[in-house]
């Protein structure tokens, strides 16, 4: 029992000091984008990539930044086409360990990115560097020690060719070290559990007489463990079961729209903190907790990086010549060749205590933009939010998109879904909408002045029928429930698609 205390004692005294050695500063961070150019263009000679973007003549960060064109995932297409069916030293040298599937669509209609070792290990290794940063920021817990509830996906959905596809956050589920694993709940066992019921059901067994202080996981599935959890044991509300419970660790979606809710499934306010994660990479830390709606990440240091101005020519810039609070478009380069990826996420930088961090600022093609007001998704998001506060009306999500109105002006339409039985007025709500959005974005403001745009409309539909949809869909992966809609035609075929064939009627 003393060997074993002591190991925590240091592992623990370890991890915190671990944080103080990763590169948050400008320069610092400016010196490891060259070295990993290096790296990277070390393992990839020999490749097919290596010889058609011609980077034996790339000879350092720079010359990359301004000659390496900035791709897709079409782009990449072709060279997974050819790895998947077993061609060899296409986008790397070494084996292939898996293929990570995105979540935007299902199973075999997915992105596919292939992993190598290295790959993986650049995932391991941005887990301990966040199990790092938060025991500096939580010095009270003891995260080698405690127990966590980490709800991922299924590690594999199917295998093709002799190589195995599933999402990452499962993959990463069969990699926990020894001296974790006995702390981390639910087992592998149950993650590879498919029907959703029984998983739900071993979940609860597993880490009901456990001692939670750490839960991490994407906001839409913890709510449903939460739920499921309480009308299981009958309590009302989480502390009763996990009083020391404290953190979250969230990804894949931001948390603005949840905390509320999980606050008062839980009984009491939990320090948030944001993992800027995807497919292709986890690409930002948590630098401090969720607060004052706002989460500040720091560039994992193991990538490579360019950014693309949102406004104006669109050349690339390296790190040396970023701009503090203008908006970019974020590309990495990363172990398993995808050397300059376009992510089509908008970032914004800061400097902050003399460290170089970063905020999500929104996604291409998201916001909404009729009439040349370009609503941003934190605009959306605070609008909701708002309209759920003053109105006191439990809102469950929303859908946002363009609508014509009878005097054929371009109007905000906001599908809001509400617990059955709920007395709502529509005409309440949608007024709060469009005064706050016209508060919040100045442009909104005039649009609607001038009669450019008409006035916000709601409509509103059971919980029930999202609820429906969310369990049709969540074996897949880091799965988020959409938002915002370019058209209205682009809504209504997903409405039909998806929500319509639900049960629950229209409020």
């Amino acid at each position: 029992m003393f060997a074993d205390s002591m190991i925590h004692s240091l592992g623990q005294r370890y991890l915190k000091t671990y944080s103080q050695y990763m590169s948050t500063g400008h320069q610092d961070l400016l010196a490891k984008q060259e070295s990993n150019f290096h790296s990277l263009k070390r393992s990839l000679t020999g490749t097919r990539l290596y010889k058609d973007l011609r980077l034996s003549h790339i000879h350092n960060y720079e010359e990359y930044i301004q000659h390496v064109p900035v791709w897709n995932y079409d782009d990449y297409a072709p060279y997974v086409d050819m790895i998947a069916a077993g061609h060899d030293d296409i986008l790397f040298k070494d084996e292939v360990a898996h293929f990570g599937l995105s979540s935007g669509t299902s199973g075999k209609d997915s992105k596919r990115v292939p992993y190598n070792e290295k790959m993986i290990r650049m995932f391991l290794k941005s887990q301990k560097r966040i199990a790092s940063r938060l025991s500096e920021l939580e010095p009270a817990i003891n995260f080698l020690k405690v127990a966590r509830l980490t709800f991922g996906s299924d590690p594999y959905v199917y295998s093709h060719n002799g190589f195995k596809f599933g999402y990452i956050s499962g993959i990463l589920s069969t990699r926990i070290p020894k001296a974790l694993k006995k702390n981390t709940y639910p087992s592998q066992e149950v993650l590879t559990i498919s029907n959703w019921d029984k998983k739900i059901d071993m979940l609860i067994e597993e880490s009901l007489k456990q001692d939670i202080h750490v839960v991490s996981g994407i906001p839409t599935y913890i709510i449903s463990i939460f739920e499921a959890i309480l009308e299981k044991t009958g309590e009302e509300n989480i502390a009763a079961i996990w009083p020391n419970l404290k953190v979250f660790v969230y990804a894949a979606t931001p948390i603005k729209q949840y905390q509320e809710r999980i606050d008062r499934l839980v009984g009491h306010e939990l320090n948030y903190y944001g993992v800027y994660a995807a497919t292709e990479a986890a690409v930002g830390l948590p630098y401090e907790k969720y607060q004052n709606g706002r989460q500040r990440y720091f560039l994992n240091p193991d990538l490579i990086y360019s950014f693309t101005p949102v406004e104006g020519e669109k050349v690339q810039v390296g790190l040396k010549d970023i701009k503090m609070g203008v908006s970019y478009y974020i590309n990495i380069g990363t172990p398993n060749g995808f050397v300059h990826y376009a992510m089509k996420d908008v970032i914004s930088f800061e400097e902050y205590n003399g460290d170089l961090v970063f905020e999500f600022v929104g996604r291409k093609s998201t916001g909404m933009n009729l009439a040349a007001e370009k609503v941003s998704d934190d605009e959306i998001l605070d609008c909701y939010i708002n309209a759920k506060t003053i109105n006191n009306v439990d809102l469950r999500h929303f859908f946002l998109s363009p609508t014509l109105g009878n005097d054929g002006k371009a109007s905000y339409l906001w599908t809001l879904f509400v617990p059955s039985n709920t007395t709502v007025n529509e005409e309440a709500l949608a007024q709060s909408l469009d005064k706050k959005m016209m508060e919040l974005n100045g442009d909104y403001s005039d649009c609607r002045e001038v009669g450019v745009l008409g006035p916000a409309k709601v409509t509103v539909i059971n919980a029930d029928r999202l609820q429906a949809y969310f369990e049709q869909n969540r074996s897949r992966g880091q799965f988020k429930l959409k938002t915002t809609f370019e058209t209205a035609e682009e809504y209504l075929r997903f409405l039909s698609q998806n929500i319509d064939n639900t049960q629950g009627a229209l409020q």
